[in-house]
């Protein structure tokens, strides 16, 4: 039963992650333009890297999906998950209800951005891939629910896997917002240099994709170098 909850699991993310992958390219042109060079950068490597850990589990699950009750990797698991309910609060409730925003309208928007050429979606399709379908909530989304659990890469070859895809995918990203906010390059394409480097940390967007990546490589850098912890069952006569 462990091993098909196992495979399920696995299944469930390697979909999720296979499709932001293959949605990646559209998402860049939608809010940067017609950029392959963001959609195909070097920290896309990691979700590979990651892709291929999940399709491991499936083929030979290892991953101890039971709970894992120490209040730090509790603490990692919840913070992560609260970046995503934060999300869809502010993208959903906040920002929509400030802007007299309606799921049943339909939205317009350039196609690729700066082209002059209009397309025409359904608000909540919109909103769905490209509000929802992005790096952040899949890394967060995933990390969230292992780092609850009592997997460890040390007895996980799939979860070490994972664990060293997202260390190649956040230290990228982290490397990245740390040479535009202390050196001003712009490693987007543009899109940082659309703002001041205060104008960026004000950004609500810049702050959840920083402090999940964050979390996300500080979590991956100890399990890949301490592991977890076994649980001492203590017998009682």
């Amino acid at each position: 039963m462990s091993n098909a909850l196992n495979r399920i699991f696995a299944f469930i993310f390697f979909a999720i992650i296979l499709f932001m992958l293959l949605w990646m390219p559209t998402w860049t042109k939608i809010n940067l333009g017609d950029i392959p060079s963001i959609s195909y950068s070097p920290p896309w490597i990691g979700f590979l890297v990651i892709l291929i850990g999940l399709g491991y589990e499936m083929f030979r699950p290892s991953l101890n999906l039971k709970r894992d009750m120490n209040w730090k990797w509790l603490l990692a698991g919840i913070f992560l998950f609260l970046i995503i309910l934060i999300m869809i609060i502010v993208q959903e409730i906040w920002l929509p209800y400030k802007q007299g925003y309606s799921i049943f309208r339909m939205r317009s928007f350039e196609f690729p951005i700066g082209s002059g050429s209009l397309s025409v979606w359904p608000q909540l399709l919109y909103d769905l891939l490209n509000v929802h379908s992005t790096d952040t909530t899949a890394l967060a989304l995933l990390f969230g629910t292992l780092f609850l659990t009592r997997s460890t890469p040390q007895t996980s070859k799939s979860y070490k896997l994972m664990l060293i895809g997202a260390v190649i995918f956040t230290a990228f990203l982290m490397l990245g917002h740390f040479s535009f906010l202390i050196f001003n390059i712009d490693p987007t394409g543009g899109y940082y240099s659309r703002f001041t480097r205060i104008e960026l940390l004000s950004q609500y967007w810049f702050q959840w994709d920083f402090w999940s990546e964050l979390v996300v490589l500080a979590g991956a850098l100890w399990l890949l170098f301490k592991g977890k912890k076994p649980v001492i069952v203590t017998k009682t006569n």
